[in-house]
């Protein structure tokens, strides 16, 4: 695991302190890799991808706690209509995806969670709209939860951050020595 996921898993440990650290570790693992696939993809994303890795997790583990109930849609917000992680709403959102299919994969889950984002980011490029536009669907409207999100995006960017830096720093101190 690399320094950046590992400071990613760290983080939400303590966003989520009664979830076990390997399904941490595996939804971090995930977050990456979505990210990643959805930046190299044919349409890309508009939200560089240390960004959209940060809202990502800032969003679900605001939306979900992590929890795993919510993964699987034994729990839904909005009575009914939003599922899985990202709490992503039904209609467009699901772009075609029927609630099985979605309840049953996480990957799927992150990955129209990050697209909603993305939208949201092309519409209004910055963090506090774009968690506006997320929870509401409305970058003008005010809510907890949009605060809730961008307290955490500021949290996980600022310790992932800073935690890989001081490794990176770490590791060229150590090759000068070697």
């Amino acid at each position: 695991m690399t320094h950046f996921m590992t400071a990613l898993s760290l983080i939400l440990q303590t966003i989520a302190p009664t979830v076990t650290i390997d399904r941490i570790t595996a939804i971090s693992v995930d977050v990456v890799d979505v990210v990643q696939g959805e930046a190299n993809s044919k349409n890309g994303l508009h939200i560089d991808s240390d960004t959209a890795i940060f809202m990502l997790a800032a969003a679900v583990s605001s939306e979900s706690g992590l929890l795993e109930s919510v993964e699987t849609c034994k729990n839904n917000g909005d009575g009914g209509r939003s599922v899985g992680l990202g709490q992503v709403m039904t209609g467009p959102n699901w772009q075609g995806h029927t609630r099985s299919e979605i309840c049953s994969n996480r990957k799927l889950q992150l990955q129209l969670a990050v697209r909603v984002l993305d939208k949201c980011w092309e519409k209004t490029p910055q963090p506090d709209a774009t968690f506006r536009c997320y929870t509401s669907g409305n970058a003008n409207f005010q809510s907890y939860a949009a605060k809730h999100e961008l307290s955490l995006f500021t949290k996980i960017k600022k310790v992932v951050t800073d935690y890989t830096l001081s490794h990176t720093e770490e590791n060229q101190i150590i090759s000068l020595i070697n």
